[in-house]
C-alpha cells in the first residue's frame, strides 16, 4: 500500500468519525431535511450571489462610465480647439489651452516626444506622482483607472496635431477616488446585506422543511413504538382502538395518502398482535390444563407408589424418584408457561403498594430452595422502599436467586440494595461463569438458554428471565444485566420508590444466610 491509499484511508476514517460525532448530536448529513436545505440554501446563495456581483459590477460600471466620458470629452475638445489657433505662439497656446480645461481635481500636462514638459496646469503641485516621471505606458489612449500612491485616478492621452503633424501628447488625469471609496462602501454593505439574506433565508428554510417533514418525524416516532414493542403498544391499546389513531396536524396534501395509509397499517399490525396474543394465552391455558390435569393424576400416583411399595428393588425405586422428579419438572414447567402466558396477555394485575425490599428479600430467602448456597444481604443503613406488587416481587427475586445458584460455582451470592434519585434498586450478584456480551441481549427472551446444547446439567428451560422482565415491566420497572465471562454477572432490578411508611414493619437490613 502506497502513500498516498494510506492517506487517503486516513482521511476516509477520520471523515467518518467526525459523521458519526455529528449524527450522534442529533445532526445527520443524509437526512431529507438537511439535503433541502443545504440545497435550497446553495440555490439562494447563487442566487443572490449572482444579484449582488452584477449590481456591483453595475456600479462599478456606472461610475467608471461617467468619469471616462468626461475626459473622452475633454482630450477630443480640447486637440481640436489646438487646431483651430493660430500656429504662432504655440507654447503659450498649449498653456492657454491646458489652463483652460483644468479643475480642482483634474490634472492636464503636455509633453513632447523627447518628454520635455511643454505645459501644465496650476495645480500640478498637488499630483499624487511625478507626472513628468509618468511612463507613457500607463496613461493610456482611452480612460482607464490607475492606483497611484494610494489614491484611484482615471488617466488617458491624446496625442495633439497641428495641420496634421503630432506635436506633443496630452496627459488627463482625474482624481475619483472619493466616489471608488463610496462605491467600495457600497459594495461592502451589499455583500453583507447579501450574506445576512443567505443567512436568514438559510434559517428561514431550514426551519419550514422541519415544520414541514413534522409528519414524517411523527410517523417514524409511532412507528418505532410499534416495532420496538408491539406487544405492549397492543395491550395499551386494546382497550380503545381510536387511541392508537396517529393525530397529524397540518398535513401535506402528497403525504394525506401516506398517513391513510399507514393509519390503517398499523391498525392491521395491533390488531393482529392482539389477536395472536389471545390465540396463544388461550391455546396455553387450554392445553396446559389438560396436560397439567393429567400430569398432576400420573404425579400422585407416582408418589403414592413411591411411598407404599416396600417390596420394590432399588432400581424401581431410582426409576420411579426420576420418573416423580421429571413429573414434577414438567408441571413446574407448565406452569410458568400459563404464568408468562398470563403477564404477556395483560390479564394479570397488578397490586402495586409500598413494599420494604429488606424484609422481601429475606422473606424470598426463607420460601426459596437454593441447594445451600450462600447469599449476602447488603443493604443501605435506610430503608429501601419500592412500589411494587410484593407476592410478584418474591417470585422476580426468586428466580434471579436460582438462577445465580445454577452459575454460582460454590461462590457467595450477593444481593445488593440501594435506591437513586427516582429509583429503588435491587441486585443480584454472582461469580459464576458470566454471560457474553452476544447473549446478554436474548437472555431475556423465552426458551432462549446461553448453553446452546440446551443439556440439562444446569437445569432451567430458559423461562425464569423471561418471567421475571415480564413481571419487573408489568410493575413498570426494568430489569438488566451486566456481565462478564468468567468474572460472573449482575442482573438489576429497578423500581418506582415508594413513599416511606412507618407503620411498615421492618426485620432486617443486612444478613447472611
Amino acid at each position: 500500500m502506497n502513500f498516498l491509499d494510506r492517506t487517503t484511508q486516513n482521511l476516509k476514517r477520520k471523515l467518518d468519525q467526525k459523521l458519526n460525532t455529528l449524527r450522534r448530536k442529533g445532526f445527520d448529513p443524509t437526512s431529507l431535511q438537511f439535503r433541502l436545505t443545504l440545497g435550497l440554501t446553495a440555490v439562494s446563495l447563487l442566487g443572490l450571489s449572482s444579484i449582488g456581483s452584477w449590481t456591483s459590477w453595475q456600479m462599478r460600471q456606472m461610475l467608471v462610465v461617467d468619469h471616462q466620458n468626461y475626459l473622452k470629452t475633454l482630450s477630443d475638445r480640447l486637440p481640436a480647439e489646438l487646431a483651430a489657433r493660430p500656429a504662432d505662439a504655440m507654447d503659450s497656446q498649449l498653456q492657454a489651452l491646458v489652463n483652460q480645461g483644468e479643475s480642482p481635481h483634474l490634472w492636464l500636462w503636455v509633453k513632447s516626444d523627447s518628454g520635455k514638459v511643454l505645459a501644465t496646469s496650476t495645480n500640478l503641485a498637488s499630483f499624487p506622482g511625478d507626472a513628468a516621471l509618468m511612463p507613457q505606458s500607463m496613461m493610456p489612449l482611452q480612460p482607464e483607472v490607475s492606483a497611484v500612491n494610494g489614491r484611484y485616478l482615471m488617466l488617458c492621452s491624446t496625442p495633439l496635431r497641428v495641420e496634421g503633424k503630432t506635436i506633443a501628447q496630452l496627459y488627463l488625469a482625474r482624481d475619483i477616488t472619493h466616489d471608488y471609496e463610496v462605491q467600495n462602501t457600497l459594495v461592502n454593505s451589499l455583500r453583507f446585506a447579501t450574506v445576512l439574506a443567505i443567512v436568514l433565508i438559510g434559517t428561514s428554510v431550514a426551519y419550514m422543511i422541519w415544520r414541514s417533514l413534522q409528519p414524517l418525524r411523527q410517523i417514524d416516532r409511532h412507528m418505532n413504538q410499534l416495532a420496538i414493542a408491539p406487544s405492549e403498544t397492543a395491550g395499551k391499546f386494546a382497550g380503545d382502538r381510536s387511541a392508537h389513531h396517529l393525530q397529524l396536524d397540518d398535513i401535506p396534501s402528497e403525504m394525506q395518502g401516506l398517513v391513510q395509509a399507514f393509519g390503517k397499517l398499523s391498525n392491521r399490525l395491533i390488531e393482529a398482535d392482539d389477536q395472536q396474543r389471545q390465540f396463544t394465552h388461550q391455546f396455553t391455558s387450554s392445553i396446559s390444563h389438560e396436560i397439567r390435569t393429567s400430569l398432576s393424576l400420573v404425579y400422585g400416583y407416582l408418589q403414592s407408589t413411591l411411598r407404599r411399595c416396600n417390596n420394590l428393588t432399588d432400581s424401581q425405586k431410582e426409576a420411579l424418584e426420576v420418573a416423580v422428579d421429571e413429573t414434577e419438572r414438567t408441571i413446574q414447567l407448565l406452569k410458568d408457561l400459563v404464568d408468562l402466558s398470563r403477564i404477556n396477555s395483560d390479564t394479570m394485575e397488578f397490586s402495586l403498594e409500598p413494599v420494604v425490599l429488606n424484609d422481601l428479600v429475606v422473606m424470598a430467602l426463607e420460601m426459596s430452595n437454593l441447594s445451600g448456597a450462600t447469599v449476602k444481604i447488603k443493604a443501605a443503613d435506610d430503608l429501601v422502599v419500592a412500589q411494587a406488587d410484593s407476592s410478584q416481587l418474591v417470585r422476580v427475586v426468586n428466580h434471579l436467586l436460582e438462577n445465580a445458584a445454577r452459575y454460582a460455582k460454590d461462590q457467595p451470592i450477593v444481593i445488593q440494595l440501594s435506591e437513586t434519585s427516582n429509583h429503588a434498586l435491587l441486585q443480584v450478584c454472582d461469580r459464576g461463569c458470566g454471560i457474553p456480551l452476544a447473549d446478554q441481549a436474548r437472555i431475556f427472551e423465552p426458551f432462549y438458554r446461553v448453553e446452546h446444547s440446551r443439556c440439562r446439567s444446569t437445569g432451567g428451560i430458559g423461562l425464569g428471565l423471561a418471567i421475571v422482565k415480564s413481571l419487573v415491566e408489568g410493575m413498570q420497572g426494568q430489569v438488566t444485566v451486566e456481565s462478564q465471562p468468567g468474572e460472573g454477572s449482575i442482573f438489576s432490578v429497578m423500581l418506582p420508590l415508594g413513599c416511606p411508611n412507618s407503620s411498615l414493619p421492618h426485620r432486617l437490613s443486612q444478613q447472611n444466610l
